[in-house]
């Protein structure tokens, strides 16, 4: 239900709309009052009786259960035999609640009361969103007329439920602290019934936060007067709201911590920044770690007489986008799919008197100032209070220095902390005065020290910190921030005992975020206990999101890992680190056969499952650990030495089947290459050897690499000695690309799948899908029973999977995925959780794909929603996403998605540099997508900007000599969005319209990945002809004559068409213009179109 007047969303029987409707076909007649009394009856079923009584009250037929059948007919005629129920002697409508609005509503308004009732707001919030509203409800008064017709008794009974849910929502606004949206319900609600005290409460609270508290005491007074005529006193209520109203200075705050009571000594600082707050529109606070920043923004926030205050911490926000999600979330706005986060942080932060406040930014300090900058132009009373070691270095700031506390202060602060800790304790004027003068003033420091001595007096405190360390005064040249944190984290380090410090020094070389297993590794069984210590002294963070995990600072992990090395323990506790891993990583193997490691069946797959369910858990220090090994090999001149060689093969083989299994292609095609150049070096030992071809059998068969390379075939040898099954993958390593189709009939299963997948792989690269699908289905029939792995026949289930997705047969997909799933059970648990989901979300994507209505994406897009994604898995569901929204007529959010997932494709450039098959295919969901937008959201969200971006990158995919990809379908797919983007052009003339629908129509003709609807086949040639049709038709009859090769030249020349003229268009010289020779396709295809590949009309 919307707060500004009645919403009717779709129900199948709306008999609360003006006219009412069955589907949305128009509803009349004597059958409309028959489905009335039905809709309305608080019982199951309605007699004959009370039928004939309420459709004739005064002047029943002669014949009353005649004309009443006569009745139930037409409605059945109306609305469907199966509706209109007969049950004993009477009747029902059978239907859901949901489908019918006087239902739905009355169901939810009873239910919401029930709800408030409770206090449970938001599920009040929940029932009362988007209800059915009669519009007899806008009414002040509704009153029971006698004698009226059954519809106008329905809407009767639905207009006081529509009120009652109307004051049941207002009240949870107001208590939700959606203030300015409850208003204009609790005014209704106050106009309505005047005695109604918890509505007047909330009306108050709510005037006082939006208004002003002298607004709000108004509301009170006239209450009071009102009551005391009768010789009544406002309820306990009203009371208590009129004590907050005069008590409330500020209507918002989000994010604030409360002041300790033990803030002392910043008294000055306090009234120094709010008096530069009162000139100056962003003052940053600065000083050194543990100085006491964030207290002294707190004690400020809490004295800020602005009407709104958010506060973000930032300590834990690693990046320009972490940034804008924290603001999001601490402004209680998270982050919608369709809009742009700074134009939310903009619009919540706009409104007058606004203050916000930004903790810890020094480690985003430059983040922070190009977000605070443009605020502070597009919010003109915006104040920015930032906490941080260093300045923004903005023309706008002001920067208040705070410095350590000074001797009384820190004395006060010390015994506050300690006797809350242990408050019999008696605490000695010179231990005391001893123990401060070690700490400096530094509140952070002083809090540690007295939290000791819950266990410790301070004289034993003050007694086991050694003398004062050198580098708690430091050089004087220092930076005063290192000098002065330094000297807290050093004052930690001295309150513990020898296994704390022993174990803490050993956990910083865990990358963040390890787990106890980690932990364990190299601290040993005590790791639980000294865990717990660590985090009592708050040298530890615990997060806890199904699993406990462990986060130390940076700046703590650096000193404590110099005083490792100064231990002479570092090569110690890193070689039982890497043993840790080794260990782990040794126990994934790769399975060339059924029973092998990761079938269900194994006896031991329950251990297999807790061992690969390790690696899972702790991932960032296992690769941690590869990396660390990979660049002593990088570092070795004389080649990498055995031992060094296997171990970074063990590891890496586990981490590839990993990434394997939870969708991290980035990290494969980052790291695959850099392993396989140490894989293919001589194995030290037998286990070696294996987790060596197990490497290069990853990288070789993911189809995110190339075939491995002539030389590395050469530098591998022929045979090792006891490696049984595995000279089976020695054996499909060693055969050259052009030997796969030979190793498809191979005796041994698992070289003809691994055979069968490359080819196949390759198959689709050039264009050829149809020919890969051969490949594949030949395979499962032929490896059915055959002894392979249940891993291996899944994925080959999942191949077949994915080139049917690309061919667009999405009727065959769900048939597909039903085959995956079953393979499910033969595999690991820790291997098939991710898959089952993603299987069964494809299955209904492409039932959406077949039959594309609305409810049937609304209710997909909900599922995606709720459902968290590993790795790449991810952005793919988060793009089907923004597919989604356009079925559901929302282009503007549809494109909003689009380019985040465009961003996050962006990122392979890094791993696999321009035009990854991620990257061309959102850039055509983005390009489709865009075609669909009103002219003024093409020019908000750059349309143009995003075709800029994709056409030379086109060209350069088709005339590139030397691709690092070659993805035929794919690029197309892309070929195809930039013609119907061309098309569809706002400003493209009749050349630009028949250029793009050449282009498009060239595409379409080669084979263009199909994997999303959106860039189907049918579904681009139907958008193109409701663009041109005839443009189109002549495009397809000029491009007949060619072949598949003169095709892809082809479309490579009209690529570089467009590159040029959008060059020209802006007024930037094409260097690929200069030269009238188009730089071919390479391979095989060269030679077959060095003869000419123009068409009849355009040449390249």
């Amino acid at each position: 239900m919307k707060e500004d007047g009645p919403v009717t969303p779709a129900h199948r029987l709306s008999l609360l709309t003006a006219e009412p409707t069955w589907r949305g076909r128009a509803l009349s007649g004597r059958a409309v009052d028959l489905l009335a009394v039905l809709a309305g009856g608080e019982d199951a079923w309605t007699g004959d009786g009370a039928l004939i009584a309420a459709l004739w009250p005064d002047d029943p037929p002669t014949h009353p259960l005649r004309a009443l059948h006569v009745v139930v007919s037409r409605a059945r005629a109306l609305v469907g035999e199966g509706v209109v129920e007969r049950v004993g002697d009477g009747y029902r409508l059978a239907l859901p609640v949901a489908a019918v609005d006087a239902r739905d509503l009355a169901d939810r308004a009873v239910r919401a009361r029930a709800s408030a009732d409770a206090s449970r707001w938001d599920r009040v919030l929940e029932l009362t969103d988007d209800l059915p509203m009669p519009a007899e409800a806008d009414a002040d008064d509704v009153a029971p007329v006698a004698d009226a017709a059954p519809l106008v008794v329905l809407r009767e009974r639905a207009a006081r439920h529509a009120w009652r849910a109307r004051r049941d929502r207002a009240l949870a606004l107001e208590a939700t602290g959606e203030c300015e949206r409850a208003l204009p319900l609790l005014r209704a609600a106050a106009r309505r019934d005047g005695s109604d005290e918890a509505v007047l409460a909330a009306l108050m609270r709510a005037v006082s936060w939006t208004r002003s508290p002298a607004a709000a005491l108004e509301i009170y007074e006239d209450h009071r007067r009102r009551l005391r005529e009768q010789g009544a006193v406002p309820g306990p209520a009203l009371r208590a709201a009129h004590e907050a109203v005069l008590a409330a200075e500020n209507p918002v705050r989000r994010g604030l911590v409360p002041v300790p009571d033990h803030f002392l000594g910043r008294e000055d600082d306090v009234a120094g920044v709010l008096g530069a707050l009162g000139t100056h529109r962003l003052v940053t606070i600065t000083g050194p770690g543990g100085v006491g920043k964030t207290t002294l923004a707190r004690a400020v926030a809490a004295r800020s007489r602005r009407p709104a205050v958010y506060a973000v911490a930032l300590a834990e926000v690693d990046s320009g986008v972490d940034l804008l999600r924290a603001i999001l979330n601490a402004v209680g706005s998270p982050l919608a799919a369709d809009a742009d986060p700074r134009a939310v942080v903009r619009a919540v932060l706009a409104p007058p008197g606004t203050l916000l406040i930004l903790d810890n930014c020094e480690h985003l300090a430059d983040e922070v100032a190009d977000l605070v900058g443009p605020l502070l132009v597009g919010c003109p009373d915006l104040r920015v209070l930032a906490t941080s070691r260093r300045r923004l270095d903005l023309g706008a700031e002001h920067v208040h220095r705070l410095e350590p506390l000074d001797a009384a202060a820190a004395a006060g602060l010390f015994r506050a902390r300690a006797l809350a800790a242990r408050p019999d304790q008696v605490i000695d004027d010179g231990d005391l005065e001893a123990l401060l003068g070690r700490v400096e003033g530094i509140p952070l420091a002083i809090e540690l020290a007295a939290a000791r001595t819950r266990t410790l007096s301070v004289g034993q405190i003050a007694a086991r910190l050694p003398g004062r360390p050198g580098m708690l005064t430091g050089a004087r040249d220092a930076p005063t921030r290192q000098r002065t944190l330094t000297a807290v984290i050093e004052w930690s380090w001295n309150l513990l005992d020898v296994s704390e410090r022993h174990a803490l020094a050993r956990l910083a070389l865990l990358a963040d975020g390890f787990t106890l297993g980690a932990a364990e590794a190299v601290v040993g069984p005590e790791a639980p206990d000294l865990l717990d210590a660590l985090v009592t002294h708050s040298l530890l963070i615990v997060r806890d999101r199904g699993l406990p995990r462990f986060h130390m600072l940076v700046t703590v992990r650096d000193v404590v890992l110099s005083r490792l090395a100064d231990s002479g323990d570092e090569v110690r506790a890193r070689r039982a680190l890497r043993d840790w891993a080794l260990e782990v990583c040794s126990q994934v193997r790769l399975p060339v056969g059924a029973g092998d490691f990761g079938d269900a069946d194994h006896p031991q797959a329950e251990r297999h499952d807790r061992v690969f369910r390790r690696l899972m858990d702790d991932e960032a220090v296992v690769l941690q650990e590869l990396d660390r090994l990979l660049e002593q090999a990088d570092g070795a001149d004389a080649g990498v030495n055995a031992d060094l060689r296997d171990a970074i093969c063990l590891i890496g083989a586990a981490l590839l089947r990993l990434w394997s299994v939870t969708w991290g292609y980035e990290r494969v095609a980052g790291y695959g290459p850099r392993l396989i150049r140490v894989a293919a070096q001589p194995a030290g030992g037998l286990r070696g050897n294996e987790a060596g071809l197990a490497v290069l059998a990853l990288c070789a068969t993911s189809g995110l690499l190339p075939p491995l390379s002539a030389e590395i075939r050469s530098s591998l040898r022929r045979s090792f000695d006891g490696e049984g099954d595995m000279a089976a993958v020695r054996r499909f390593l060693l055969a050259p690309a052009g030997q796969w189709p030979e190793l498809i009939a191979d005796r041994e299963p698992w070289v003809a799948r691994a055979a069968g997948r490359c080819l196949a792989t390759e198959l689709e690269n050039e264009g050829r899908p149809d020919a890969a699908l051969d490949v594949i289905e030949a395979l499962l029939d032929r490896l059915q029973g055959a002894g392979l792995a249940g891993i291996d026949m899944f994925e080959l289930q999942t191949h077949r999977l994915q080139i049917l997705m690309s061919l667009g047969r999405y009727d065959r997909v769900v048939e597909a995925c039903a085959r995956a799933l079953a393979l499910l059970d033969r595999i690991l648990p820790s291997w098939g959780g991710g898959y089952r989901t993603a299987l069964r979300l494809e299955q209904f994507y492409c039932t959406v794909c077949l039959d594309p209505r609305q409810e049937a994406a609304e209710k997909h897009l909900t599922m995606l929603e709720a459902t968290d994604f590993p790795g790449t898995l991810r952005f793919i569901f988060y793009s089907v996403r923004g597919e989604l929204e356009l079925m559901l007529g929302r282009p503007r959010e549809a494109a909003l998605i689009q380019r985040v997932s465009l961003r996050y494709a962006g990122r392979w450039r890094t791993v696999m540099g321009a035009g990854s098959p991620w990257e061309l295919y959102v850039l055509g969901m983005c390009l489709v997508t865009d075609v669909e937008l009103d002219q003024g959201d093409a020019v908000e969200l750059d349309a143009a900007g995003v075709r800029a971006r994709a056409v030379p990158l086109l060209r350069d995919m088709l005339t590139d000599s030397a691709p690092q990809q070659r993805d035929i379908p794919t690029i197309m797919a892309l070929a195809a969005a930039v013609g119907l983007s061309t098309m569809a052009g706002a400003q493209a003339g009749p050349q630009q319209q028949g250029l793009g629908a050449e282009l498009l129509a060239t595409a379409l003709a080669v084979g263009a990945n199909q994997t999303c609807r959106l860039l189907s086949h049918r579904y681009l040639r139907e958008r193109a002809g409701s663009v041109d049709a005839r443009v189109l038709a002549d495009a397809e009859e000029r491009i007949r004559p060619l072949d598949r090769v003169r095709l892809i030249a082809h479309a490579g020349g009209l690529a570089r068409r467009l590159a040029g003229e959008a060059a020209r268009s802006d007024h930037r010289p094409d260097p690929s213009m200069s030269s009238s020779v188009q730089r071919p396709w390479p391979g095989r295809a060269v030679r077959r179109c060095a003869a000419g590949s123009g068409s009849p009309s355009t040449g390249p």
